[in-house]
């Protein structure tokens, strides 16, 4: 394992902790739309971190959909293909959680509910946990351990 890898596999698993711990209280405060998007972006963080870890090419890094980083992690490990289902659902959230005009009227805040955004949140908590899980199967606690500062 190439250390410049790992450690920016880490970076990336290490923010992708904090932006789900944001998710979680977002929803609390009833802001779903910006629950939704920081969900988003923990499950694409998540997907980062991994591929960054198993040195995969630049392109497959530069893209923000989660489908593509499942589909594209998937051909080298099997056990995150089963997050098709989440990715999708994260996906839908990467535009129209934050601009008006990624609605058909309105503004985000008025459409997403409590509902949607814990769907978000477990979709994203699924993809960590994957993640995270193939980190421990490969006793890669410096990569788990965070750094509080």
């Amino acid at each position: 394992m190439a250390g410049k890898r790992k450690a920016e596999a880490k970076r990336w698993f290490q923010q992708a902790s904090y932006d789900l711990k944001a998710t979680s209280w977002n929803i609390k405060g009833g802001f779903h739309n910006t629950a939704c998007f920081l969900a988003q972006q923990a499950g694409e963080k998540s997907l980062k971190s991994i591929l960054y870890y198993l040195g995969s090419r630049r392109t497959a890094l530069l893209t923000h959909s989660l489908l593509e980083m499942v589909r594209e992690a998937g051909k080298k490990e099997k056990v995150l293909e089963g997050l098709i289902e989440e990715a999708r659902e994260l996906d839908l959230h990467y535009i129209p959680s934050r601009y008006p005009n990624g609605l058909p009227s309105g503004y985000p805040h008025q459409f997403y509910g409590k509902e949607i955004a814990l769907r978000a949140l477990k979709a994203a908590e699924k993809i960590f946990s994957a993640v995270e899980r193939y980190y421990k199967d490969r006793n890669e606690e410096d990569i788990l351990q965070t750094n509080e500062e």
